[in-house]
């Protein structure tokens, strides 16, 4: 049985079509193939001597490199001060050079903090950031001496006591006001 006219083929148009095919879908491969590059991601820990006084909020900084998305996930997880944390920051922004940056701004630690960034990549993947310790060279200890040959002796060591604690409840306090202010910030972020 004969081909109806229309479904012959030469070998030459078919060469003809398929290079039309791949020039029409050769800039959408390109794109395709950017997509998949790796992020990665830029951080400048802090030194010790630029920690932010205790009870203050520290910024931490992260640019990224191969995108353009502001919305990529990036959290923080890590440990201040011996208690763990895991903090989301919110959508980025794009710095003069295009590059994706975000900001989030936690408690500055009484001691230490040790953290790394987790960031998912555009394949679902997910990548690990080095580790970052940062340590302050001093740490704010209260104590209060008193003589033990005065006579009221337990009643000063127990005033000096109260002093030292009543210092530390003020840092603490101080802290947690930065930590409600982070919240009070995120919950804002949060209802645009």
């Amino acid at each position: 049985m004969p081909r109806p006219p229309h479904l012959v083929t030469s070998p030459r148009l078919c060469s003809r079509i398929a290079c039309a095919i791949v020039a029409l879908c050769a800039p959408f491969v390109a794109v395709a193939q950017e997509e998949t590059k790796t992020i990665t991601l830029l951080h400048q820990a802090p030194s010790a001597a630029e920690i932010p006084p205790l009870g203050t909020l520290m910024r931490i900084q992260v640019e990224l490199r191969n995108t353009v998305d502001i919305a990529t996930k990036i959290r923080l997880v890590g440990s201040k001060d011996g208690r763990f944390i895991d903090i989301a920051f919110p959508k980025g922004a794009l710095n003069a050079a295009d590059h994706p940056t975000f900001v989030a701004e936690i408690p500055a630690p009484v001691a230490a903090l040790t953290y790394q960034f987790v960031m998912h990549q555009p394949d679902g993947s997910i990548t690990t950031s080095n580790r970052y310790v940062l340590k302050r060279k001093c740490i704010q200890n209260f104590t209060v001496n008193v003589p033990d040959s005065s006579p009221s002796a337990a009643y000063n060591r127990e005033v000096a006591t109260l002093v030292a604690r009543s210092k530390e409840l003020e840092r603490d306090t101080a802290s947690l006001e930065a930590s409600l202010k982070l919240i009070e910030e995120m919950k804002l972020s949060m209802s645009r």
